[in-house]
């Protein structure tokens, strides 16, 4: 046998052996494999709900019917019409010609109520099938829609987000004799993120963004509370909204951090203790880095690490991380995951940093000032939790556990960690130095009188490949701890491309973050403290309403519910105590006479 006999031997075996275990895997999937085995089983399995950290319901299905039409069983057209169409609403003679049009079987129409099909099935009607089918419903509209993603008309069929990346997990069910599917348990805070999404929205419409981003962190778990993107869409009408709307741009949007990125630059001076004690870096209010000339807002003189994070000072954080080797330069950002994922999603993009291998001299300056880099809102807010956390890198989630339609635990989510050597002494300079970026500096529209916020504004110009930084662009953004004394929770607020004269962190970012905060502290501060930033700040509280329209009331407290229903001088009644919940009549509808507004409270 020829050599080259030989060799068109070995491919042909390889390549057979290769189908044979293609063949066999096809098998396994097809007919053994046991979550496959389930869904095939059980084509009709109602999707299970998705619950919010409350046990409030953001996704559940309903059952419902389909009817449909077999042409080739229906031997009287004529009468088929008239005892099937008063029931479903359609026309007589319309139906009439749909069934002598058509030759196959048909869906005549979907999502009918149960009483109708009931109804159907009564006629016994030759050649028309009623099956039954699931529908989704988000009952709380487009609260979290980025996140929680849709179905298609066959709720078996994910189409975007947690309900695709947990499509196995919600149709798979306990055993042969349960119909119902698991359920899946978010960290979601369903308050929180109806308060965020408020704010983020009045903004993202008010400056003209092309988009606007929010997000809350728990800096001790990693936990996501709350996760917002603008422009929103209700996933119960997918189909009216632009695609761009459907898109959760918290993972997806990349973009350059600015100034964000000076506290991890100063976090690495402090920690390598190459800032002495009174240092301070002149600022002219210019530098020259080879033939580029970065400029700051004003010339701030000799300014001390405080006060670099206090104005945002270019030339300040320049110079001073000149005092960092290029390889320890690296080994921060790099064990801070810039330019990685962090595992959110598989959905979720990834930004950028140079490899060190690629840095030229002016590399570690430009980065300094956010430049050169590019992060995502997911990546950042998780980076910066370490930062005030004792250096614990946790990986994002939003999913606490899984439940089967028993109420039995079927999967419990531990959170993942690793840790960077950040000593206390340095994390807590750098948050005294947010702390007066806020009360003193660039995040001053970020203060809150009776609590304390540390921040820090980030504004970047928009870069487009080939044609570099652009003029007019730019993404404002504001990352913020709260409270300062002791972070427990990391927020961030991003728009990309404002309109109008308004486009920096510290102008259009900040505002929003405050009002966040301040509407959310009775809820996320369970002490005195909360009771006293009450009392002192909402006694002057005044809530407008439409004498025609039901207000939203979603997260206000039994006082405030009182008051705004007074103004409706409508009859009412509280169940629970804490925050609404519920409430019916459901917000936007109108408001008829004799009406009696009930609501539910929980804590």
């Amino acid at each position: 046998m020829t050599e080259y006999k030989l060799r068109f031997k070995y491919i042909f075996y390889f390549i057979l052996s290769l189908f044979v275990v293609l063949f066999f895997r096809v098998v396994y999937l097809t007919y053994f494999n046991e979550n496959i085995i389930n869904l095939k089983a059980n084509k009709f399995v109602q999707r299970g709900t998705i619950y919010d950290r409350r046990g409030i319901e953001l996704a559940i299905s309903r059952e419902s019917a389909t009817v449909g039409i077999d042409p080739s069983n229906i031997y009287d057209p004529e009468l088929t019409a008239q005892e099937l169409g008063p029931v479903l609403g359609i026309p007589t003679n319309k139906l009439i010609e749909t069934i002598r049009d058509k030759q196959n079987y048909f869906l005549l129409k979907r999502e009918i109520e149960l009483s109708k099909a009931e109804k159907i099935k009564a006629l016994s009607l030759p050649g028309v099938r009623v099956e039954k089918e699931y529908k989704r419903i988000y009952p709380q509209g487009s609260l979290a829609a980025s996140l929680l993603g849709f179905t298609g008309y066959d709720d078996d069929k994910a189409l975007s987000g947690l309900e695709m990346l947990y499509n196995l997990e919600l149709l798979s069910t306990p055993d042969a004799e349960s119909s119902k599917g698991n359920n899946v348990h978010l960290t979601i805070d369903s308050i929180i993120q109806y308060r965020l999404e408020k704010s983020l929205q009045k903004a993202f419409l008010q400056t003209a963004s092309k988009r606007g981003i929010g997000m809350i962190m728990d800096t001790e778990t990693g936990k996501i509370l709350a996760m917002a993107s603008f422009p929103n869409f209700d996933p119960n009408h997918f189909q009216d909204f632009p695609v761009e709307s459907h898109t959760n741009w918290s993972i997806r949007h990349v973009y350059e951090p600015g100034s964000t990125m000076k506290i991890f630059i100063a976090l690495m001076l402090l920690n390598e203790g190459k800032i002495l004690p009174g240092e301070r870096f002149h600022c002219p209010g210019y530098i020259e880095i080879g033939k580029t000339v970065i400029r700051c807002t004003d010339n701030h003189g000799h300014v001390n690490l405080d006060e670099i994070l206090q104005y945002s000072c270019n030339v300040g954080i320049i110079k001073a991380a000149q005092k960092i080797d290029e390889a320890t330069y690296y080994r921060y950002l790099d064990s801070f995951k810039f330019g990685k994922r962090t595992n959110f999603s598989i959905h979720e993009a990834k930004g950028y940093l140079p490899p060190q291998n690629k840095w030229n001299k002016s590399t570690p300056y430009f980065l300094s000032i956010g430049q050169g880099v590019s992060v995502t809102p997911i990546q950042l807010i998780t980076a910066a939790a370490a930062v005030v956390n004792g250096g614990i890198l946790f990986e994002p989630s939003v999913v606490s556990q899984i439940t089967n339609s028993y109420g039995e635990l079927v999967h419990e989510f531990s959170t993942k960690s690793e840790l960077i050597g950040i000593k206390p002494g340095a994390a807590l300079k750098t948050l005294n130095a947010m702390g007066k970026a806020v009360s003193q500096g660039t995040g001053k529209k970020a203060y809150l009188e009776n609590y304390f916020i540390a921040g820090k504004t980030g504004t970047s110009q928009k870069a487009k490949a080939g044609e570099g930084y652009q003029a007019g662009l730019f993404t404002a953004s504001f990352l913020g701890f709260f409270p300062a004394d002791k972070p427990k929770y990391v927020g961030l607020i991003v728009f990309d491309e404002p309109g109008g004269e308004a486009h920096t962190g510290g102008g259009i970012a900040a505002p929003v973050f405050r009002e966040v905060v301040e509407s959310i502290i009775p809820i996320v501060e369970r002490s005195e403290k909360a009771l006293v930033y009450r009392l002192q700040n909402q006694k002057n509280k005044i809530f407008k309403v439409d004498p025609k329209q039901m207000p939203d009331m979603t997260g206000l407290t039994a006082s405030e519910v009182i008051q705004v229903l007074k103004q409706l001088k409508v009859k009412y009644t509280l169940d629970g105590s804490g925050f609404v919940k519920s409430q019916d009549p459901k917000p936007n509808t109108s408001i008829t006479p004799n009406i009696t507004v009930k609501i539910i409270l929980e804590p």
